[in-house]
């Protein structure tokens, strides 16, 4: 059938697709549908390929959902300008528009915008783990949850602290588990009186009697400083991260126990006082 016989008497294809409908053309109305559609598409497409790309990499699923997200906003705007562009309408207003509530909106969230580069940062760079022990400023515990405005830590007594992410960001981090191994250091302060030889073996000993210590870098003493009463000795031997605690504590206990058996004494501050003269000096 002819495209003449279904069109309206005296009207032809060009003055129909001119035809004004609520001020557009029939022809720029359907070309714009036309366009969404084809939009819709690339942009299922794009967004398929870039969850797949972002499934290869190492970075957080949060942080992949949030790319993600990201990217099909831009899209769609970049979308919704080419459709306006095609039906006439004059974006240069409403970029400027969309421009200055950019700004106002940046402007009354700017510390929340922080948080989030703050956690983007983080998420990139994962200077720490969910499940890691770490100390950022005065505050330290594990961390149970590492999202894009707050880390989650739980504290050795069983509080949740929220920290935001820009302090983090900008404070020194210590992570305490992310070696496998640690090192102990126990000081002992010994009189002036005692073999360093005796006190070396003496602490070494109970050392060995932990069955958590390392063999392997074995163990040492050091004479670590002359203070004015007493010798310093540190004990230094190594120790898997999660027996850290039990080993310090336990050699705590077993070191002043083979130090006394020893016949060494702790040493403790003292004050000589003398008389000369019958005068206190």
């Amino acid at each position: 059938m002819p495209l003449s016989a279904v069109l309206p008497d005296g009207l032809g294809l060009e003055e129909l697709l001119n035809k004004d409908i609520g001020g557009f053309s029939l022809g720029n109305l359907l070309a714009a549908a036309l366009i969404f559609f084809i939009c819709l598409a690339l942009i299922r497409l794009c967004t398929r390929l870039a969850r797949r790309a972002l499934a290869r990499t190492r970075l957080d699923a949060q942080l992949q959902r949030g790319l993600l997200g990201a990217l099909r906003a831009v899209l769609w705007v970049t979308a919704a300008l080419v459709i306006m562009g095609k039906l006439n309408i004059s974006t240069t207003s409403l970029v400027a528009l969309v421009s200055v509530a950019g700004l106002a909106l940046s402007l009354s969230l700017q510390n929340t915008l922080a948080n989030v580069f703050a956690g983007v940062t983080l998420l990139i760079t994962r200077p720490f783990a969910v499940g890691d022990f770490i100390e950022s400023g005065a505050t330290s515990g594990t961390v149970t949850r590492a999202g894009l405005f707050y880390v989650t830590l739980k504290t050795a007594d069983n509080k949740e602290i929220h920290v935001p992410n820009s302090d983090i960001a900008a404070s020194r981090l210590t992570n305490y588990t992310a070696e496998r191994l640690r090192r102990v250091d126990l000081s002992f302060g010994l009189e002036y009186g005692c073999a360093a030889a005796d006190a070396r073996r003496a602490l070494l000993e109970a050392a060995a009697g932990n069955e958590k210590v390392l063999g392997e870098p074995a163990p040492e003493v050091v004479v670590s400083a002359y203070l004015a009463s007493s010798v310093q000795y540190t004990l230094r031997c190594w120790t898997c991260t999660a027996d850290y605690w039990d080993v310090y504590y336990a050699l705590n206990e077993a070191a002043r126990a083979s130090l006394e058996a020893a016949g060494l004494s702790l040493a403790f501050d003292r004050l000589d006082v003398r008389i000369v003269n019958g005068e206190k000096q």
